[in-house]
């Protein structure tokens, strides 16, 4: 797992260990920031279950104003940390120890684009209450993204009145969904 473009180019990012992770793939990564084109530059980002902080770093690399990175896990944190530092974007991000979704409450917006990678297996009543209060406390901009990596044998969808799905992408077992109100007609999507 590494920093792939931008700024810190390069750069290997840490996982905790013997912990189950979902790194996010290098391939795949690349294959959201080319959908988004350079849409980060300049943004404000918010990056659910962050684990180690992949997404948005590579977002702050790639130019993003600012990131809040929202884990619970203390390993991943620790880990999430050590990247930031290795990075030195320690001054662009803010690391918020919660569970989710009560930890929303604890986050700033609204945000130009959220990236959303929650457990495989977490419940669906948690998703939705997750993506209700999203939506609810307009911490996505009015044409904000929203990524949202899934597994491939999940059927959830979310259920947002403001929000229509932009784009899907398969990736072996994940799907990343690209969820936005007026991507389009904004131009922020390429």
């Amino acid at each position: 797992m590494r920093v792939i473009a931008g700024k810190a180019k390069g750069t290997k990012l840490c996982a905790p260990e013997g912990m189950f992770v979902r790194p996010l793939l290098d391939r795949v990564k690349e294959s959201i920031f080319s959908i988004i084109g350079e849409s980060v530059e300049g943004e404000d980002i918010l990056d659910l279950y962050a684990g180690s902080g992949s997404f948005g770093i590579e977002a702050l690399s790639r130019g993003a104003a600012h990131v809040d990175f929202v884990e619970r896990d203390e390993r991943a944190i620790s880990s999430l940390r050590m990247n930031l530092g290795r990075t030195h974007f320690e001054s662009k991000a803010r690391v918020v120890k919660a569970n989710l979704p009560a930890g929303l409450g604890r986050v700033r917006g609204p945000y130009d684009l959220i990236f959303v990678d929650p457990p495989f297996r977490i419940g669906i009543s948690l998703l939705d209450e997750l993506f209700s209060r999203i939506e609810e406390m307009g911490i996505l901009k009015d044409d904000g993204v929203l990524i949202y990596r899934h597994s491939r044998h999940s059927i959830y969808e979310p259920r947002v009145e403001h929000w229509g799905l932009i784009d899907r992408r398969d990736y072996g077992d994940s799907i990343v969904s690209i969820y936005g109100a007026s991507l389009l007609e904004s131009g922020k999507l390429t």
